[in-house]
């Protein structure tokens, strides 16, 4: 292990520290876990429109709520890339050192240029954003659009081409008139880029993207070889002590196109495309990355040694709240060889039976609506977006990572209780 630990030391943590350190990956992510008030804020209302009581749903239908909870989700949870799109480029215009709310204005406008502005509608078409492009369709061109924007909103601003006005302008009236020139380039780009795009086959930046570069992402992403490549790397990652957010941020897109997708046809009464993989993913981390809610249900009962009998009692209630740092670092799992393979084996084991559950009709849906913290407890969620099956379904897995863990585990025990126990030799008096 030390010279596993010496090659992370000297290569993998110093990649991962670029990594999560480059502004452009820094904004985006930024600009993603920006979007989430929006679906927490409305999580209590996605519950009440799919509680499956069929007496609240026909009351909701009867006086006409469910249209007024329906409009209140659209408008916050499937529009992500419209929000993104400024969060992006406010972030990656502010972490370079410039007005933020610029670049994020700048990259907001951008983005609905380069949006098409008509809905087809009864054989013909109609003035109108279509949603789509502000949700699943627009997640990778906004991406792309704000970063691009606003970096080059940053570079034409330190070449100082603004608006100088005299000392005597308020700063408010400054800071907006400055950037005038520089938003008409941008603009002027903008346009002709909309342009171009409108005489392919692909009639627009956003289908571009998607055809040529999305689409192809997403299916490599969510392949099940694909997503338990990802989550070995994000336990062996953690392991080392590398925080899982460094890979989970490259992986972002991936993962807002996808929710955005199964969010919108779910919405819609349609089959989501990316079911499967939303049923793999849901169950991958039960107690926090590592999976170690049933190792902290067992240690208080089987633990021999004081140590893990005081860390069993301190851990377990953190751990039902998915807080598994004094695992993590107090067993410790991180570097210690014992857990490394358990540690990888529950996230393999737990994505399996997540896929399992859904092709073998245990379950066959899962709302996408729903958004609860991370720090509900692993059967909250499940009961929520599946129903009694998540739970059931949660409950099997907890009792497998226990059983893989639980011969690990026991020899980490013994271990430190033959320590414990020791003979302490006699103390030697020398005149």
């Amino acid at each position: 292990m030390s010279g596993i630990g010496q090659f992370v030391d000297e290569k993998i943590v110093p990649f991962a520290a670029k990594i999560s350190e480059n502004t452009v990956v820094k904004a985006i992510q930024y600009g993603a876990m920006a979007t989430m008030p929006l679906t927490l804020g409305v999580s209590l209302l996605a519950i009440l429109l799919n509680l499956p009581f069929e007496a609240w749903t026909t009351w909701l239908t009867t006086n006409g709520i469910d249209v007024h909870l329906a409009a209140t989700i659209k408008v916050t949870m499937e529009i992500a890339a419209l929000y993104m799109s400024f969060m992006i480029g406010y972030n990656n215009t502010a972490l370079r050192g410039r007005s933020g709310v610029t670049g994020g204005i700048i990259s907001l406008a951008a983005f609905l240029i380069l949006a098409p502005q008509t809905i087809a509608y009864d054989g013909g078409v109609v003035a109108g954003l279509n949603f789509d492009y502000l949700g699943s369709n627009g997640i990778f061109g906004g991406m792309i659009v704000a970063v691009i924007i606003s970096s080059l909103f940053v570079y034409l601003d330190k070449k100082g081409i603004v608006v100088k006005l005299p000392e005597s302008v308020p700063p408010m009236v400054s800071q907006s008139l400055s950037p005038t020139f520089i938003a008409i380039i941008i603009f002027t780009g903008v346009f002709f880029v909309r342009v171009g795009f409108g005489m392919t086959q692909y009639g627009n930046f956003y289908d571009f993207i998607t055809t040529v570069l999305g689409q192809p992402i997403v299916n490599l992403g969510t392949s099940l070889p694909s997503v338990l490549a990802l989550l070995v790397l994000i336990n062996v990652f953690w392991f080392f002590g590398i925080h899982p957010m460094t890979l989970l941020s490259v992986y972002m897109p991936v993962l807002m196109t996808v929710g955005q997708a199964n969010l919108t046809a779910f919405m819609a009464g349609e089959t989501m495309p990316y079911l499967a993989f939303s049923a793999s993913f849901a169950f991958y981390a039960v107690g926090g990355t590592g999976n170690t809610l049933g190792l902290a249900l067992i240690i208080p009962f089987i633990a021999k040694s004081e140590r893990y009998k005081a860390l069993g009692k301190l851990s377990v209630g953190p751990s039902l709240f998915n807080i598994n740092e004094p695992f993590i670092f107090g067993l410790p799992i991180m570097l210690n060889p014992l857990f490394l393979t358990p540690m990888v084996a529950t996230s393999i084991v737990n994505t399996l039976l997540g896929y399992l559950a859904y092709t073998l009709g245990v379950f066959n849906t899962l709302n996408p609506t729903i958004s609860l913290p991370w720090i509900m407890p692993a059967f909250i969620t499940p009961f929520f977006t599946i129903g009694f099956a998540g739970v059931l379904t949660v409950v099997l897995i907890i009792v497998v990572d226990a059983l893989i863990y639980y011969p690990f585990f026991r020899k980490a025990d013994n271990l430190a209780y033959e320590e414990e126990n020791q003979p302490v030799e006699s103390a030697r008096t020398y005149a």
